[in-house]
């Protein structure tokens, strides 16, 4: 379950009276809660009361991203065992180098997302693409595309990337397109629509995520959705 704020509110959160919970607005006299220190199960779970009803909320930007992962620390003696091993065989390695030849320089190497795909069938249409950031010019991970107002589509990989097959002949279609929705961090992107011709082999799209004034913070009524599902081919 992924949460957004379809029309954040445009009041600044330091002007609201503080409240046991967040804050009092004073101009939709709503009380607006403080969400921005909570986890998302935490969130969840508050969402989830029977009299939670419609709740206007106040977010910040990363609050659920994923606690990085290091790597564990490498054995003492195993370090021990490669310290040596590096330095025994230093000698021979510099001596290869200046007498052999330096190797071909490799390929370019491949993205994660094939440029390639395999052509769909009969009566289907592949649409891939990439989400940036209009900022940054960096791909956005976890990016969610919907087919129109379905719940189908796709979510973007870490670089940004993403691909889903769909029937040509679709409700969603109209006049031989259909609309994209996408959506990033509702704390970070605006959402956006895009037209797409529905064409045996589409060629891959390139979408710009516009940024949110303010970038970091959002406060508004707060919807709840599902993530993109497979798109149904029968």
């Amino acid at each position: 379950m992924a949460f957004s704020v379809p029309s954040p509110c445009p009041k600044a959160w330091a002007d609201m009276t503080p409240t046991a919970d967040g804050r009092h607005c004073g101009s939709c006299q709503h009380e607006v809660v403080d969400f921005s220190r909570m986890t998302e199960g935490e969130v969840t779970a508050w969402l989830a009361r029977p009299a939670a009803g419609a709740v206007c909320g106040f977010f910040r930007a990363g609050q659920f991203a994923p606690p990085a992962v290091l790597a564990p620390a490498a054995p003492r003696w195993r370090r021990w065992v490669l310290t040596s091993l590096a330095l025994l065989s230093f000698k021979p390695l510099v001596s290869s180098c200046q007498t052999t030849a330096p190797a071909a320089t490799a390929g370019p190497t491949p993205t994660s997302q094939t440029d390639a795909l395999a052509d769909a069938p009969n009566g289907q249409v592949n649409v891939r693409g990439r989400v940036l950031d209009d900022s940054t010019g960096l791909g956005v991970p976890g990016a969610e595309i919907f087919i129109g107002d379905t719940p189908y589509g796709a979510t973007t990989d870490e670089q940004g990337n993403f691909s889903f097959v769909m029937q040509q002949k679709w409700a969603a279609v109209q006049n031989g397109t259909v609309k994209l929705r996408v959506q990033g961090s509702p704390f970070v992107f605006v959402t956006q629509q895009v037209s797409v011709a529905v064409l045996p082999a589409p060629a891959p799209l390139t979408v710009r995520l516009k940024s949110r004034e303010g970038r970091g913070q959002i406060m508004g009524k707060i919807a709840q959705h599902d993530p993109p599902q497979k798109p149904p081919l029968k």
